[in-house]
């Protein structure tokens, strides 16, 4: 299948190493390679996808097979790679470029788990925090607490491109509600908001609210690969893949250049 990676974001507070000049977050490097580039190698090991949508980064990279380049807003970074794959109906892998230790099995994996959902248009990755805790303790994530367990959402979606344009509405929509609880209940729905807050919310009730929001039937798909999990969202995220690759050691150290 066809694959986005996006590998541009905005650099915040992220520390460069001796020498970096990255004007975007997926181009901060990490023991001496750009985050994007390591999430790359994960796309270049995977048996299933079969075509590279890079947006932001580095063109010349060896496993990109399309380059667009990044938009302002994520979103609109987001439109730009699934357009760029020219499909309708057969799903699409979208990944954020800031996972430093994705393996291809991880994704391999993700991609299986989503097809056992046919009936889908829209398939969220999520991670159970025991999962997350047991392979990286002490990372940090944003935690939701449902009747089912406690969870955080993974770097790596999949959907049908024709239900693109619904998505980003929907995603304008809680842009401009977040704030207000009142615009925010009538996205969501007050019932899964009082679930939620009494943590009574269940995944299955979670993909229904999912789908009323989206207006495309939804799934949520549970990885239990913490690498997609791993995602650099912060200072603390980045000084931990820093040193998990000083300690652990680099297991692309032998691929040389990232050109």
């Amino acid at each position: 299948m066809k694959a986005v990676l996006l590998a541009g974001g905005p650099l915040g507070k992220l520390t460069l190493e001796a020498g970096d000049t990255a004007t975007s977050k997926g181009l901060v490097r990490v023991g001496g390679q750009p985050l994007a580039w390591r999430t790359l190698q994960g796309f270049r090991q995977s048996r299933l996808i079969s075509h590279t949508v890079l947006v932001g980064g580095d063109p010349g990279w060896e496993g990109v097979d399309c380059a667009v380049p990044a938009h302002e807003t994520l979103m609109g970074s987001f439109e730009a790679g699934v357009n760029a794959c020219n499909e309708s109906h057969d799903p699409v892998l979208v990944c954020c470029g800031d996972l430093p230790f994705l393996p291809g099995h991880a994704l391999d994996d993700f991609i299986a788990r989503c097809r056992l959902r046919p009936e889908a248009s829209l398939w969220y990755g999520y991670l159970r925090r025991e999962n997350s805790e047991y392979k990286y303790p002490g990372l940090t994530h944003t935690w939701a607490r449902l009747a089912d367990g406690t969870y955080c959402g993974s770097g790596v979606m999949m959907l049908r491109p024709e239900v693109m344009h619904r998505m980003r509405s929907a995603m304008d929509r809680l842009t401009h509600a977040r704030k207000n609880m009142f615009k925010l209940a009538g996205c969501l729905g007050w019932g899964n908001l009082l679930n939620y807050a009494l943590g009574r919310l269940t995944v299955a009730r979670a993909e229904k609210a999912g789908q009323g929001i989206f207006d495309v039937r939804c799934a949520g798909v549970e990885t239990p690969y913490a690498e997609l999990g791993f995602n650099v969202d912060d200072a603390e995220s980045l000084s931990e893949a820093r040193r998990i690759l000083q300690e652990v050691g680099d297991p692309h150290a032998l691929s040389g250049s990232h050109g």
